[in-house]
């Protein structure tokens, strides 16, 4: 669904002074109305459970093994220091012995886990509009992240120390930081290193900000080979997708780490797609050019610090959860050391290391 955001796009490109390149000309540049990030989320009720909401039980396995002296220890003594994502596996037979199914976790938790997403409006300017506060972990900083989608929390200074509960996306795999899966009675199931590729490939910010790719002219088919930069325009008329007839696309592919992390707080229900705040940027005095690089991206320690203001341009929500971890569908294709859980998300396997989400639009 297009939102009021793109029409303001589409006024601003109309109205827009020629003359304004005379000062500088990346006034005019065509990149500044184009899209230019992503962004993935969930029910706003769903950022205080799933791996969001760890327990002490969970607390028995540290990087799968039994921790000692650890049973009367609390999140914060343990967890803060190791940042291990946790989640309970509330479906833990049949071919789900091994999964994480966010379903599971909304039926054990109905009394109190409203889990509807919101429905779209054209009126909509973030993916929630409810809080998406993680409220658990606030002891560990005064300002977290309500975005209305998630954050990038470990590239955020301010609250990196708690990324494993307030969640996103995993660091990459030399920071070496683990994944657990437990069952109800906090038994270990399954582990790993997480590797995170958006935040190796340093293209999302720590607002959760998912870099489009500016690369043109790739077809559906290039689309793997391209995700080093970000999300990936594209066109396919194979694929019924015609720029000549004004459509094109957006593949978004959370790839090992991120897709293991996105499924153990909760999966994904909402899809967003931005451009540039020209206006809101100009009002903060930041003159373009507003290229993704050192100049707009200052990186202070951990943090990348993207200094773009973007515009909701379009959502795409759905009921059913994108992001689910499922033994069905194992190809027998190893993980080893890449965060994968070895078995299938979405329906589907890790033969290309997580699932693909398209949207397309059509201009007419």
């Amino acid at each position: 669904m297009f939102v009021d955001g793109f029409g303001e796009i589409i006024t601003d490109i109309l109205t827009v002074n020629p003359g304004l390149s005379a000062v500088n000309q990346h006034f005019l540049d065509a990149s500044n109305y184009t899209f230019q990030a992503v962004t993935l989320g969930k029910d706003a009720a769903g950022y205080n459970f799933h791996a969001h909401s760890p327990s002490t039980t969970h607390l028995e396995y540290i990087d799968g093994v039994v921790a000692s002296g650890v049973s009367g220890a609390t999140f914060n003594t343990i967890d803060s220091l190791e940042q291990v994502v946790v989640g309970m596996n509330f479906k833990n037979s049949g071919n789900y012995v091994s999964s994480y199914l966010p379903s599971a976790t909304q039926l054990h938790f109905i009394d109190t886990y409203n889990s509807l997403a919101d429905y779209p409006s054209p009126e909509h300017t973030r993916l929630e509009q409810k809080s998406t506060l993680t409220t658990n972990a606030s002891s560990f900083s005064a300002t977290l992240p309500d975005l209305g989608h998630y954050p990038n929390a470990y590239m955020d200074s301010s609250v990196s120390s708690a990324w494993n509960v307030l969640g996103g996306y995993a660091p990459p795999a030399e920071d070496g930081r683990i994944f657990v899966l437990v069952n109800r009675g906090g038994g270990h199931i399954a582990s790993g290193i997480l590797s995170g590729i958006y935040n190796k490939n340093k293209v999302v910010d720590k607002n959760g900000f998912i870099k489009v790719s500016q690369t043109s002219a790739l077809a559906k088919t290039d689309v793997l080979a391209n995700l080093v930069d970000g999300c990936v325009v594209f066109s396919s008329l194979s694929d019924g997708i015609d720029p000549m007839a004004s459509s094109t696309a957006i593949a978004i592919v959370p790839q090992q780490g991120d897709a293991v992390t996105l499924a153990m707080f909760g999966g994904v229900n909402h899809i967003g797609v931005y451009c540039i705040d020209v206006k809101a940027m100009l009002a903060a005095s930041i003159d373009p050019p507003y290229s993704w690089n050192p100049i707009n991206n200052v990186r202070v320690g951990n943090e990348l610090n993207n200094k773009r203001i973007y515009k909701l341009v379009s959502k795409a929500t759905f009921w059913d959860n994108l992001m689910i971890h499922s033994d069905d569908g194992f190809t027998g294709h190893v993980e080893a050391g890449e965060g994968g859980l070895q078995r299938g998300y979405n329906m589907g396997s890790l033969t290309n290391k997580g699932p693909t989400f398209i949207v397309k639009f059509n201009f007419l």
